[in-house]
């Protein structure tokens, strides 16, 4: 299917200012880059409320990508660039979805302030990765942003669990 991309998700790092439609397709949760989100906010669904499913589906294509990366690392890191802006969405999906919020690209700087998950020096760390996705670094960086916003927001989810129970 195809639907106009909404300006949040236009940051130059993820999908240029002339692109205005994107096709969607229902058995790719993850391309183009943050297609679930696009889809959820298009049926005006909250991904947030179905955590259990989404947080492994995140990881789980995250560490496809991370697999696939590593020995390009060793020669070919020019091949990185797209799996990379791809892992970066990822990240953005997961740590906007544990906020219950949709993701916005553009205004995340803005955003992360007010987040209750979020990671130990988020200021620095992302736009590090984003001003250079295809170097070693970033994508150590990225990988342990991953496992460190995971940490952070099961211990989230479980604290709001024991006040409502």
């Amino acid at each position: 299917m195809k639907i106009k991309l909404p300006d949040q998700y236009k940051h130059p790092l993820f999908y240029s200012g002339d692109i205005n439609d994107i096709e969607l397709n229902d058995d790719d949760l993850f391309s183009p880059l943050y297609a679930a989100d696009i889809l959820s906010l298009n049926n005006q669904h909250k991904p947030w409320e179905e955590m259990e499913k989404w947080i492994p589906l995140i990881l789980e294509e995250w560490q496809t990508l991370s697999e696939e990366m590593k020995p390009l690392f060793e020669g070919n890191a020019d091949q990185t660039y797209e799996p990379m802006i791809k892992g970066i969405s990822l990240f953005f999906t997961l740590l906007y979805w544990t906020n219950e919020k949709h993701v916005s690209a553009v205004s995340w700087e803005t955003d992360v302030k007010d987040f209750d998950v979020s990671i130990m020096n988020a200021f620095e760390r992302i736009p590090f990765i984003m001003k250079r996705p295809a170097v070693y670094f970033s994508y150590i960086q990225l990988d342990e942003m991953f496992k460190e916003l995971h940490k952070t927001a099961a211990k989230h989810d479980a604290i709001k669990k024991r006040k409502r129970g």
